[in-house]
């Protein structure tokens, strides 16, 4: 498939063997097949750009901030106030949702795009997510406040709280993943995933740093009723956005579902990418902390290295790879950032030899390296697979490339634990390296497939 290229679904041409796969149709070079197509893209943009990017960034701040205040500040929290070590733990279990929401995204999907009809109704879904997520959040301050709970005593009905704000945020991603994919052209993917991506670094520092100084200041009591707050503002952008109808083309009688995306070459591919540009990364990521303090850096110094420096540099990366995908679209974008994260990894791996005498500033420098790459890693790679997603499901497309994501987080957390401790810290980085490079490898031959099959789709398009 070519990346960054729009496609129709054979579906939408024809009735052919559902046994073989999906194809699809280019109207790319825009303006030359348009016209000698009646197909109209579903990628063409009907919002202005300012619309859409604050859209975008206000639903993307807004999913991080509970995932962060539920993944890092609430084990925190509940520690602080003496709740037990394995009660701390189980907060880890609220990440489940954006792991499995694939198993319910085609449910999402079908409310979300009614089947034989113009309608989208992501702006509604997303709405509803954010303004429950909102009184979720505020109940359970309130009720704080009004001295019906405490994080010591009531630690178990509080996580059953944030767990079903959980669930809300991770069902409401998919129709924010569908209506972005829908509403961003070709030409906008890269500014408008610096926005999403973006506003996932802003989310975080708001939902773990933010909610922490909240709270240790005020109370978490408060903190909460302040994550709900600017939740609640953050939906004003989507609440000013008028959703444009579907091109009349896609309103057939499609049903999302899951064995329909894994039908899709693109959609396999687009995993196989996903997998192997991100396995460097969630193998090493949990192991960046004890590192450093295996290096002599205090909890201060560790909290401006994983607060100022990873928001900065991720943001700093975000933006340069809104200007990769704009110079080098598609996966060519990918390879690049890849390889470039090849790069700091070997020479982070070299540094963490045993006998190596490395100073603490030299890994800062490299690991604020890594995060810029990562941040220029996450635009490209979202872009490239919103080329990959159909049109009749794009919800459930991408719920199954960040699903797989999140559950590849999992294992490499583990499998990284497991190689620094008995093998060390270089071993790990080392493995992250060479598979990095192995990545950056398929990555950049798969770039070249791309750009030739683009070619010679158009050609037969012609």
């Amino acid at each position: 498939m070519a990346l960054g290229v729009d496609f129709v679904p054979d579906e939408l041409a024809s009735s052919a063997d559902d046994s073989t796969s999906v194809g699809f149709l280019l109207s790319g070079l825009h303006g030359a097949v348009r016209q000698m197509s009646p197909v109209v893209s579903h990628r063409v943009p009907t919002l202005k750009s300012w619309q859409l990017l604050a859209a975008v960034a206000g639903v993307y701040i807004t999913q991080t901030i509970v995932t962060a205040l539920i993944t890092q500040a609430l084990p925190t929290l509940l520690r602080n106030e003496g709740a037990p070590l394995q009660v701390a733990g189980l907060s880890a279990l609220l990440w489940a949702p954006w792991g499995i929401r694939f198993l319910w995204a085609p449910i999402v999907e079908r409310w979300r795009l009614p089947a034989g009809r113009v309608e989208r109704r992501s702006r509604l879904l997303v709405l509803a997510g954010q303004w429950t997520m909102t009184l979720l959040l505020v109940g359970l301050g309130l009720a704080s406040l009004l001295g019906r709970l405490s994080l010591g005593g009531h630690a178990s009905w509080i996580l059953a709280g944030l767990a079903l704000a959980a669930l809300v945020a991770a069902t409401a991603d998919i129709a924010c993943d569908g209506f972005v994919v829908d509403q961003l052209s070709e030409s906008g993917r890269g500014w408008g995933n610096v926005a999403q991506v973006g506003g996932n670094y802003v989310g975080a520092m708001l939902g773990a740093g933010g909610f922490l100084l909240v709270a240790g200041q005020y109370g978490w009591p408060w903190a909460l009723l302040a994550a709900g707050s600017v939740i609640l503002v953050l939906t004003v952008p989507m609440l000013l956005v008028r959703e444009p109808e579907r091109d009349r083309k896609l309103a057939i009688e499609h049903r999302p579902s899951l064995m329909h995306a894994l039908r899709r070459p693109e959609v396999r591919v687009g995993l196989l990418m996903l997998l192997l540009s991100s396995i460097g990364v969630r193998l090493t990521l949990g192991m960046f902390g004890p590192f450093m303090l295996d290096r002599g850096m205090d909890m201060e110094q560790l909290g401006w290295l994983f607060g100022s420096l990873h928001i900065g540099a991720g943001l700093s990366g975000a933006v340069l790879g809104g200007l990769l995908v704009r110079l080098a679209p598609g996966w060519r974008a990918v390879s690049i950032a890849v390889a470039l994260k090849a790069c700091v990894f070997l020479a982070l791996t070299r540094a963490a030899l045993p006998e190596s005498s490395t100073g603490l500033s030299t890994f800062v420098v490299l690991l604020g390296l890594l995060f810029g790459v990562m941040g220029c890693l996450w635009v490209a790679l979202y872009s490239a697979l919103m080329g990959m997603t159909s049109p009749l499901q794009a919800g459930v497309d991408f719920a199954i490339f960040q699903s797989a994501d999140a559950l590849l987080a999992v294992a490499g957390g583990i499998v990284g634990g497991w190689l620094s401790q008995h093998l060390g810290y270089h071993v790990c980085f080392g493995l992250a390296a060479v598979s990095t490079a192995i990545a950056a490898l398929v990555v950049w031959c798969r770039s070249r497939k791309g750009n030739g099959l683009a070619a010679a789709e158009v050609a037969h398009a012609r």
